[in-house]
């Protein structure tokens, strides 16, 4: 009975193990490669201090070349070199300076083809995991000690421990190489300083070998764990057996594990060669210490294994935060951090154990200022809201950035991210706070409020409604002035603008445009309700819709008194050619109110009325174009006499008791248009949440 609960024990322990291999195996994987990308993303400062590197090593070439050029002073007891060769070397290895980077990129373009060549071949075999190692080794070794049930499990977590350390070791050892090749990079120019001279250019030829030697290293890194990949794949594939029927699993784990520790060693067999490489990885004792611990903290129980790590926890007590905040932002998506503030839904990390201990740092990270990505968000926010969870807190405020990008600019608050559904209070610079409800697309039928179109990180579209004092800035246009040189910026922000449109911001909400068919006023929805009179929508580049009101008519200002009849006559007819009723008189005087009057000989007349500011009356009226393609609104009108008061200086003049009256031609109309009401802004508007797609 004790054996098989002891059994039971190590075959747990070495579950986790491979479990916890198989992740440590992926993450070290992405960091290989054969270009600077890896080492410009995670380590940003050196791009940056390259240049002081570059400007460090002119003035290190300009001091050896100033001090060789002083020891020719010293004539034939210096040996010191011709001064013309030397000024000519150093020429050139300034200018070489400037271009180190490039020429540097130069090799490690030539090393990139084999690299990629191993990298692409297709082996099928390779597609393995620890736990299938793990399986394998274990079906084999109840084979072979079928008769002590407690010594195969102790093999197996032995073996699988000493083949896990070591790809480990590997995998970091690949690691160290690739950054020995990132630090050569940038500091080639340091390099190049010294082969200015015959006495300092042994530094230089040492530094060429080393980088050579480096590159070739950096290509027999996927040489290894391609190989070792396969003979694992092969190793699973076969138990262990080879063609000529013989083999085992002890000789194929120590062929395995002598193949790991050539490839730790590689470096020093190129050295011994006389190769310039970096000695990288640690020392040889390390995993028996490891394997030494690890046992006798099994053996011991959990006060010695708890041993293994009580000389580190302080150290680790006050590094949590940059490790944890660190590994949590890196991590893509972040899927332990995750998991550890998510409330409700399904996991994205790994499950078990490993998945436990990882959502355990995912919560110290969270809780250490760490964010989550758009990725991470994503994975909440876009899934159905039966199955996605919540994420709230303060890391919910601090990580919605990442995933709307409008919202980097405020200060977020109260957030809550659910499926398809997002809140949060933002407050912007001034102080000013607005409270935003996003709601997805894919999700949710548009709102019946004004609202915005915005995309998230993922490339996913939301509907955003935003209400309160500061709602202005996730609604409004930049501002424009009305100059010609906006041009560009106008089209960016309104897509669907006329080619040539001018805008003049003129109140919060109001733009005035100014294109060929005359000016107008535009009106953002979000301030405003949607206006009677005739008007277009016109969306801008965030989504919100903005009412183009129809740009007015111009009548010609045409002259007063009888001799100008002639003249107004000639200038109608040119404005109006569809009217073709003679007239004698026009009166004007309220063209610039969008009407004016036209009499006929028999003492009738017509009325105009632009169509942009009045509504079609009741009643009989035509409607005709002006020259301009403008519409107006045509009632007419019979003659009439009118009785009307007489004044003088402001004052009605009597006959008797009865006010002086004079008779006067007019025209009677039957009816008239009413003038369209201005766009009335919204005070404030009840929110809806919009309905969910069935």
């Amino acid at each position: 009975m004790l054996d098989w609960i002891f059994e039971g024990i190590i075959t747990w322990i070495s579950s986790i193990a491979s479990s916890l291999m198989d992740a440590v195996s992926g993450l070290f994987l992405n960091a290989l490669g054969a270009d600077m990308t890896v080492m410009e993303e995670y380590f940003p400062f050196i791009t940056v201090a390259y240049t002081v590197m570059q400007y460090m090593a002119w003035a290190v070439l300009f001091l050896i070349t100033v001090w060789q050029l002083f020891r020719t002073f010293g004539g034939p007891i210096t040996e010191a070199e011709h001064p013309l060769h030397l000024i000519a070397r150093s020429s050139i290895f300034a200018l070489l300076i400037g271009y180190a980077k490039p020429i540097f990129l130069v090799a490690l373009d030539i090393a990139r083809a084999p690299y990629t060549a191993l990298l692409d071949l297709s082996m099928s075999g390779e597609d393995f995991t620890f736990a299938g190692l793990e399986e394998t080794l274990s079906n084999g070794l109840l084979t072979i000690v079928s008769t002590v049930t407690v010594i195969a499990p102790i093999l197996l977590l032995i073996l699988l421990i000493s083949i896990g350390w070591n790809y480990f070791k590997l995998l970091l050892e690949t690691v160290e190489r690739y950054v020995v090749v990132g630090v050569l990079c940038y500091t080639s120019p340091l390099a190049f300083a010294m082969g200015g001279s015959k006495e300092t250019n042994q530094v230089f030829k040492s530094w060429c070998r080393m980088v050579g030697s480096q590159l070739l290293l950096l290509v027999m890194n996927v040489w290894f764990l391609r190989a070792f990949s396969s003979s694992v794949g092969q190793y699973i594939g076969n138990g262990g057996a080879v063609s000529t029927g013989q083999g085992s699993i002890f000789l194929w784990f120590f062929c395995a594990l002598a193949f790991l520790k050539t490839a730790q060693r590689f470096d020093s067999y190129l050295a011994s060669i006389g190769l310039n490489v970096a000695q990288t990885g640690s020392s040889m004792g390390m995993e028996m210490l490891m394997a030494a611990r690890v046992l006798t903290g099994f053996a011991g129980g959990a006060s010695s294994a708890g041993s293994v790590f009580r000389n580190t926890s302080a150290a680790g007590t006050a590094t949590a935060t940059g490790f944890a905040a660190g590994f949590a932002n890196r991590f893509k998506p972040n899927s332990y951090v995750r998991d550890a503030v998510v409330e409700g839904g399904s996991r994205m990390g790994l499950g078990g154990s490993v998945g436990f201990v990882g959502r355990a740092f995912g919560g110290i990270a969270a809780r250490n200022g760490a964010t989550l990505t758009g990725d991470s968000i994503s994975s909440v926010a876009t899934r159905p809201d039966s199955v996605s969870g919540s994420i709230g807190g303060d890391i919910a405020n601090r990580s919605l950035g990442n995933y709307m990008p409008q919202l980097g600019r405020h200060t977020l608050s109260n957030t809550q991210i659910t499926g398809g559904h997002i809140s949060t209070t933002a407050t912007d610079a001034a102080g000013k706070s607005s409270n935003v409800e996003l709601f997805n697309a894919a999700q949710f039928e548009a709102p019946t409020a004004p609202h915005s179109m915005v995309n998230a990180a993922d490339g996913s579209s939301w509907y955003q409604v935003a209400t309160g004092e500061g709602k202005g800035a996730f609604y409004d246009a930049p501002n424009f002035t009305g100059s010609a040189s906006e041009a560009a910026r106008v089209a960016e922000t309104f897509p669907g603008a006329a080619e040539g449109t001018m805008l003049r911001t003129v109140g919060e909400g109001v733009l005035e445009a100014t294109t060929d068919n005359g000016n107008s006023l535009w009106y953002n929805s979000a301030f405003f309700a949607e206006p009677d009179a005739p008007h277009s929508i016109m969306q801008s580049d965030n989504g919100v819709e903005w009412y183009a009101m129809q740009p007015k008519a111009d009548a010609p200002r045409f002259e007063q008194g009888d001799t100008a009849a002639a003249y107004n006559q000639a200038e109608f007819r040119q404005f109006m050619p569809g009217f073709e009723q003679q007239i004698v008189a026009v009166d004007s005087r309220y063209r610039d109110d969008g009407h004016f009057e036209v009499r006929h000989e028999d003492g009738s007349g017509t009325a105009f009325y632009d169509t942009a500011q009045f509504d079609t009356p009741r009643g009989d009226y035509q409607v005709y174009e002006d020259a301009h393609g403008k519409q107006w609104i045509a009632i007419h009108g019979d003659a009439a006499v009118e009785r009307r008061p007489v004044y003088e200086n402001g004052q009605a003049v009597y006959d008797g008791e009865n006010v002086k009256t004079v008779s006067v031609e007019t025209v009677r109309y039957n009816n008239t248009p009413s003038r369209f009401k201005e766009p009335e802004r919204r005070e404030n508007y009840d929110f809806q949440p919009p309905r969910r797609k069935r």
